[in-house]
């Protein structure tokens, strides 16, 4: 397995911007009260969703929250 990462680079203001958008998507996500059972796919599709959230939010944290 090879560990092609590239670095992000981002002004403070994009990146705020990003994470402000994706906070705004998770709180979204899980008000709508989804049903795991009869939107398995839906589910599949906000798995990645959170795991780019949650890859996304730790390079934030670790880079531009002040």
């Amino acid at each position: 397995m090879s560990n092609n990462k590239a670095p992000l680079k981002l002004s403070p203001l994009e990146a705020n911007a990003i994470m402000i958008m994706l906070d705004a998507e998770m709180q979204t996500i899980f008000d709508e009260g989804i049903d795991p059972i009869a939107d398995w796919e839906l589910i599949h599709f906000h798995a990645y969703q959170l795991l780019a959230y949650q890859k996304f939010k730790q390079w934030y944290v670790e880079n531009h929250n002040d």
